[in-house]
């Protein structure tokens, strides 16, 4: 037997989605990963009040984006606040659409530990988990968490839309970091994804394909925000981003 098929023995998971087509085929997934304790929840108000029930004892919630009665983002900052009365550090993983790229940069920044794009395959849904069992995370503090404003996105994907803050691009085509509008920073070097480092500077904004805003100028790339960029690359298709070197020099992507 290989071990991912016991990575969950002895763990509780939970997933959390509306869609019961959707959740059935990723409970069935977990339990050939080895768990037999999987908690399920159809909306976001059943979500919290499964998670009070777990408390400490939950693993990892498997949670959709897009659920009535509290979205997966709110109840991300819920936890991350306190407000889910559960522990803060409770590891997440979001489910999103191939489009939901509206709501990335928010759960980025209430520190989602794992994005998984539907559908959903075992191969991904493995190595979200290896990641999320592996990786470490320093909570910040909940006042830092309450300041990440969740309801323009929310009301952008569930329906009223207000008008956006940033510049958009026709579906289909794609916004880089390097080339929206092409310009020289002094300092900076324009450098293939895969090539980049831990604690690597942004020097220009990171932008989903519909022109949403992911990552800011001057965020520090950790090895967690790498790791859910990359989680993303099916979607975003990022190649090249543009970040501060020591010694000014010519662009690696050229």
């Amino acid at each position: 037997m290989s071990a991912s098929k016991t990575m969950l023995s002895g763990r509780r998971i939970m997933i959390a989605d509306d869609e019961s087509f959707s959740r059935f085929f990723v409970v069935r997934m977990i339990k050939e990963l080895g768990c037999d304790d999987i908690v399920e929840a159809v909306d976001g108000a059943d979500t919290l009040a499964q998670l009070k029930r777990c408390g400490e004892d939950l693993s990892v919630l498997i949670l959709d984006f897009n659920m009535p009665h509290q979205n997966g983002l709110t109840v991300l900052k819920m936890i991350r606040t306190g407000a889910a009365e559960v522990p803060r550090d409770t590891n997440v993983l979001m489910l999103t659409g191939s489009s939901d790229f509206v709501l990335v940069g928010a759960a980025m920044a209430l520190d989602v530990d794992a994005f998984l794009i539907k559908p959903v395959s075992e191969a991904a849904l493995v190595d979200r988990l290896t990641k999320i069992f592996a990786e470490s995370r320093e909570l910040k503090t909940t006042d830092v968490y309450e300041s990440v404003d969740i309801e323009l996105v929310s009301q952008r994907v569930l329906g009223a839309k207000p008008p956006s803050q940033t510049p958009r691009v026709p579906l289909g085509s794609t916004i880089r970091a390097s080339e929206a509008p092409p310009r020289e920073i002094p300092g900076t070097a324009r450098v293939a994804f895969d090539e980049v480092a831990v604690g690597a500077i942004l020097a220009e904004n990171v932008r989903a394909p519909t022109g949403e805003l992911l990552l800011g100028a001057a965020t520090v790339l950790s090895e967690r925000l790498l790791n859910r960029l990359r989680e993303l690359q099916p979607a975003i298709k990022l190649d090249y981003v543009r970040i501060y070197v020591k010694d000014e020099g010519r662009d690696r992507g050229s």
